[in-house]
């Protein structure tokens, strides 16, 4: 129910076409612009395996089997305490903030589970899909991320009336699924397993139906998929200087789906202008939960650089300087949704 890191790394060398400053990368899990980020994700797997971090990675379901927290559909306030306790204990153990990880991405499938009722009007086989996909991550343990952005284009236009090619659409029906066409942009698809791929378009017209209005789940080591990624800054300068940015560089991607097949069980919605406006509305429900943490965690490191900063130069008997710290770290605590 739980993978290695090993295991994780070992999914991602699939034969993917993998470009980064015109290079084909042959193997994301040892390129370095990668690897740091690859290792991280892989040392969340092998905490869940760990004494010292499995009760806080880690719970059993109905069956007794032992599965990741971080996949674990919420339904109480506890659940929602769990996940911030690992994602605190990943944090402090990597020495550093990573967003791209899985456990803030994964919760945007859990806003089409709330939103059923609106695949049902569609198909209810839709509404089967996400429900199957909700216990599959459960199962399986992937790197879970999402593809949200659009290529921009001229958002005056409707994306019918743009370059038909470069937003993301369906272009043809078979019997196994739908052929998809056009680009996405995702931060770390190109050593992630999969991605809840949809819309983020908000001028539909009176469109009621629309080859635009697509969601799926993508398999990230599908046939035609071309991943071009942007210019990563580990190991181009030192680490001593550079410590963040050489560990926790998160690539950020093109994703190109030249004619991919998404067979009909992973297809979330399809063609229906009304479901890809709710999940634009209701996207960031949960995940937003896990943005807010980490940005506590970001405070925390600027206080104590700025700790550091007062005592160097002999400010931190200052009252002044003493209230301040404390209380913006405060606030930012008292923002936390639970």
């Amino acid at each position: 129910m739980i993978r290695t890191g090993q295991q994780y790394r070992d999914s991602i060398r699939d034969g993917r076409q993998v470009w980064i400053n015109g290079e084909r990368v042959r193997d994301v899990s040892v390129h370095p612009m990668f690897k740091p980020l690859v290792d991280v994700r892989a040392r969340i797997h092998d905490m869940a395996h760990e004494a010292a971090h499995a009760p806080l990675m880690t719970y059993r379901d109905e069956t007794g089997d032992v599965c990741a927290i971080g996949n674990k559909l919420p339904t109480t306030q506890d659940d929602w305490h769990a996940k911030r306790d690992a994602v605190n204990a990943v944090l402090d153990e990597v020495g550093g903030i990573v967003t791209r990880v899985g456990d803030e991405t994964v919760g945007e499938m859990w806003s089409l589970y709330d939103g059923q009722d609106v695949l049902n009007e569609v198909n209810p086989q839709f509404a089967e899909n996400i429900r199957r996909h909700v216990a599959r991550v459960v199962r399986e343990d992937p790197f879970h991320v999402s593809a949200n952005t659009d290529p921009k284009g001229n958002r005056s236009k409707r994306p019918q009336d743009q370059d038909p090619d470069m937003l993301l659409h369906a272009v043809k029906e078979t019997d196994a699924g739908i052929i998809v066409r056009g680009a996405k942009y995702e931060t770390a698809a190109a050593y992630a397993n999969q991605a809840f791929t949809k819309p983020t378009i908000a001028n539909w017209g009176d469109s009621q139906l629309s080859d635009y209005a697509v969601g799926f789940i993508s398999d990230l080591s599908a046939p035609g998929l071309k991943f071009i990624c942007r210019t990563g800054f580990a190991g181009r300068a030192s680490l001593e200087d550079y410590p963040l940015s050489n560990r926790f560089d998160e690539v950020d991607t093109l994703l190109i789906f030249d004619d991919v097949l998404i067979p009909w069980e992973d297809v979330l919605f399809y063609r229906h202008t009304k479901a890809a406006t709710f999940i634009r509305a209701t996207l960031h429900r949960y995940s937003a939960f896990a943005f807010v943490q980490r940005n506590i965690k970001l405070a925390d490191f600027m206080i104590g650089a700025a700790l550091f900063n007062v005592k160097q130069t002999g400010l931190d008997t200052q009252q002044a300087v003493q209230e301040k710290l404390p209380n913006w770290r405060a606030t930012a605590r008292a923002s936390t949704p639970i």
